[in-house]
């Protein structure tokens, strides 16, 4: 698709927060770094662990600080489209690294819930990632990965690295593609990673994601864990090492 052929564009929204809601130049631009997070309760913490300001027109937005770094933060709706919007919307305000955290499920019985996982590449099964011309694998920047990575080490946090399948249908997840898949390194399956990857490729911006296994896959049945305490404190042990991720410097 020609870019003329477009008919609205990342543009169209600026003028749209300019014109319609009035908002500053200084509201609108938003600093390097951004953060998307896919829940309330995720996107309070993280709030709070940047001491963040919200936006005065949009209580799912916040600018805050990780060491001296300024920290856009943003909640978005589960799935592909949702934030393949949010990280369009980031980077034409200014976003040019942008790091997802959120959970994925396990797709290997030796990562029960609880466990990191670091996504080294992504399995697009689903429909936003093709509309950018994405490459089969579409894969995070390493360079944000290695900042992550080490941040991780730092906190002693075990982690997995390996490829994430995203998926737009959860409930037409089989068996026997989750078993192909994970004989070619996919590790867990989740719903957003390979449109971030591709929106981010299109746009000149780097990517990357942290996850926290909630449920498994990988036994003879699914075992759910969203509420379990061990998923919980991983998910809060993972938010601060991002955090410290976020705070040092990056080539």
């Amino acid at each position: 698709m020609r870019p003329s052929d477009v008919i609205v564009t990342p543009d169209s929204f600026l003028r749209y927060l300019r014109n319609q809601l009035k908002l500053s130049p200084s509201e609108i631009r938003l600093p390097r770094r951004g953060v998307i997070v896919f829940g309330s309760g995720d996107f309070e913490l993280f709030r709070r662990a940047l001491r963040g300001k919200r936006a005065r027109w949009s209580q799912w937005q916040c600018i805050g600080h990780a060491g001296r770094n300024r920290i856009a933060l943003e909640r978005s709706q589960i799935g592909g489209p949702a934030v393949a919007t949010v990280v369009e919307e980031m980077a034409v305000r200014g976003v040019r690294d942008c790091i997802t955290f959120g959970a994925c499920g396990s797709l290997r019985a030796d990562l029960p819930i609880g466990s990191i996982v670091l996504p080294t590449f992504a399995f697009p099964d689903e429909g936003t990632s093709r509309h950018y011309g994405a490459p089969r694998r579409p894969r995070p920047h390493r360079a944000l990965v290695d900042a992550i990575r080490a941040a991780c080490e730092r906190h002693g946090l075990r982690f997995s690295k390996g490829g994430v399948w995203t998926t737009d249908a959860p409930y037409r997840e089989s068996k026997r593609k989750a078993r192909q898949l994970a004989d070619r390194g996919v590790i867990a399956v989740e719903m957003e990673a390979s449109a971030v990857y591709a929106v981010a490729l299109y746009r000149g911006m780097r990517s990357a994601s942290l996850m926290v296994v909630s449920d498994e896959l990988g036994g003879s049945e699914w075992n759910p864990g969203f509420r379990s305490p061990v998923f919980v404190r991983a998910k809060r042990r993972a938010m601060r090492a991002l955090s410290d991720a976020l705070s040092r410097p990056w080539p």
